[in-house]
């Protein structure tokens, strides 16, 4: 668990003790603009998928903005955690499947619009048995497997068959048909992912055949942080899933470089051994580099190269080789927000360059 050192507000930011995970509100409020206005002209609202993040406050200011409706979330301890923050309408963007977590869906649903994701008529069952036990009505997304290779039904007369039965189900409401983006997000090497109308088409046909067989289909959830723009277009579409959009991260501005990256990783400089090293305080645990190494910005010649458990190395060239001496300080960006965020309990959110606050990742380590 981190123990942050509680500085006061209006601190500079360059001044906080290190390393600190620090979000900039003027960067993540543009970057809230920017995407939110993308669906003025759709049929479509966005849902931010909060997961990513994991915090009340961030959450609240996608909710606030134009053209959103509600958040999604991983797991059911995520759902917990942003009700009991305020959040009424939460869609647990995947299977709930064992008793005690469906009877912690249900407890929920006596006081939120609380959905989930079903692929099974097993489940289905279970699904519907302990809403009715509980005395609450559980909404139902039926997924469907359009190319992501994960969970989902398939596409076609196995979807159709599974929707009509949530509806003929006691206790639960149909809300649609859903599908995830694809599980590999583009690289550095493969910026490139399948066309979003290509894994969209057979949910759209799906929904044709069950609106010809008398099956009214209430909508259609789409979860696409990298391809929000062309989803919103998309006719049929009735909600986008987006995550990474408020904060960024190097791996998510390959694809979307109208966005800023708003969240970053503040690091001290401990050593500068040789002319062509330096060594940060911000290692493994502070960076979660498992998918790729955080990024030094802000210093030409200056590249993070390797990571240990507590410290970072960056490789230096150039006029790099005459900077970052003991004390100086080094912004890092992360490859990927997800794995870097479940490293913190707080981020410490600035504005023009000062400490506003310390705002929790409350959903932090709620994988249950």
């Amino acid at each position: 668990m981190e123990r942050p050192i509680f500085q006061p507000l209006g601190t500079p930011a360059l001044e906080l003790d290190t390393p600190a995970l620090v979000v900039d509100l003027d960067l993540m409020e543009q970057n809230i603009q920017v995407v939110h206005s993308v669906f003025d002209d759709s049929s479509a609202v966005l849902r931010p998928h909060v997961s990513c993040h994991g915090c009340p406050n961030i959450a609240r200011a996608q909710v606030a903005a134009r053209n959103a409706q509600g958040v999604a979330v991983s797991t059911v301890g995520e759902a917990e955690v942003f009700c009991q923050a305020g959040f009424d309408d939460v869609f647990v963007a995947n299977q709930v499947v064992t008793r005690p977590k469906i009877r912690r869906l249900c407890a929920l649903a006596h006081s939120a619009s609380i959905a989930v994701a079903v692929d099974n008529s097993d489940n289905l069952a279970l699904l519907s048995s302990l809403a009715a036990e509980a005395g609450v009505t559980l909404g139902l997304w039926v997924e469907l497997d359009a190319g992501q290779a994960r969970c989902g039904v398939a596409p076609g007369s196995d979807a159709v068959d599974l929707a009509r039965a949530v509806v003929a189900a006691d206790n639960v409401e149909f809300r649609g048909l859903t599908i995830s983006e694809p599980t590999s997000p583009p690289s550095d090497s493969d910026p490139i992912a399948p066309d979003i109308g290509d894994l969209v088409q057979p949910v759209l046909e799906t929904a044709r055949w069950l609106e010809q067989t008398s099956t009214p289909v209430p909508g259609i959830s789409v979860a696409s942080s990298y391809d929000y723009i062309q989803a919103s277009a998309i006719g049929g579409i009735t909600e986008v899933q987006a995550s990474v959009y408020p904060l960024g991260d190097h791996q998510f501005c390959l694809r979307r470089r109208e966005l800023s990256r708003s969240a970053r990783i503040l690091a001290s400089v401990l050593s500068h051994p040789v002319p062509h090293r330096a060594v940060v305080d911000a290692g493994h645990k502070a960076t979660g580099p498992d998918l790729g190494v955080a990024f030094a910005e802000g210093i030409p010649g200056a590249v993070a190269a390797r990571f240990s458990a507590e410290h970072g190395i960056l490789d230096l060239v150039g006029s790099a080789t005459a900077r970052l001496h003991p004390n100086d300080k080094v912004w890092l960006t992360p490859y990927n927000l997800s794995l870097c965020v479940n490293q913190y309990d707080y981020f410490r959110a600035v504005r023009n360059g000062r400490l506003e606050g310390f705002w929790p990742i409350a959903s932090r380590g709620r994988f249950d």
